[in-house]
């Protein structure tokens, strides 16, 4: 029953660092750096679920967390939901192949999901949507390399977070 309860709090911070970190980069973000693109820092979270939850758990999680995410972005719940989904089988792929625990780690791995949800973001606006998103490289790469920049001081306070919750990351060596 302990067990359930930390799983419970673990969750409830999760959405709540997800709300945090959606905040800082639609608003705070440009109050500091002007018109710098944000980085996707929520992206970085939903990395760290995929990486140490187990696959159910981590898909449940991000459908979640997308349902709190989407009041910070114009982008339909669809397709929100399609990208997670698409870039959780991509990086799923990868991490089976792939995969040492530690903030290094995470660092590319944090790089490769961000240009993965860009290219299959633009993919999905510009087969679904009746206004597909633009396409603007250097927007973009500022993006990639600015999520990637905060990716390890992110990295260490989702790793506080399973470690105050009592949330048992996936060890080393367990399939998925």
């Amino acid at each position: 029953m302990p067990q359930l309860r930390f799983n419970f709090i673990n969750l409830l911070v999760v959405i709540v660092l997800g709300l945090l970190l959606s905040g800082l980069q639609t608003t705070f973000w440009f109050q500091i750096f002007g018109s710098l693109p944000a980085p996707l820092l929520w992206l970085n979270l939903v990395l760290y679920l995929i990486l140490y939850r187990r696959p159910l758990e981590a898909i449940l999680t991000i459908y979640f967390l997308a349902l709190f995410l989407r009041p910070f972005t114009a982008m339909p719940l669809g397709v929100l939901w399609l990208s997670l989904l698409l870039v959780f089988v991509l990086v799923s792929f990868v991490k089976k192949r792939v995969f040492w625990p530690g903030s290094r780690y995470f660092f590319i791995a944090s790089i490769g999901i961000s240009i993965a949800y860009h290219v299959v973001f633009f993919i999905l606006s510009r087969w679904v949507e009746d206004n597909p998103a633009t396409f603007s490289f250097f927007h973009r790469f500022f993006e990639v390399v600015f999520t990637a920049l905060t990716s390890i001081p992110l990295f260490v306070v989702f790793s506080l977070m399973d470690r105050v919750t009592n949330k048992e990351t996936l060890p080393e060596g367990v399939e998925t």
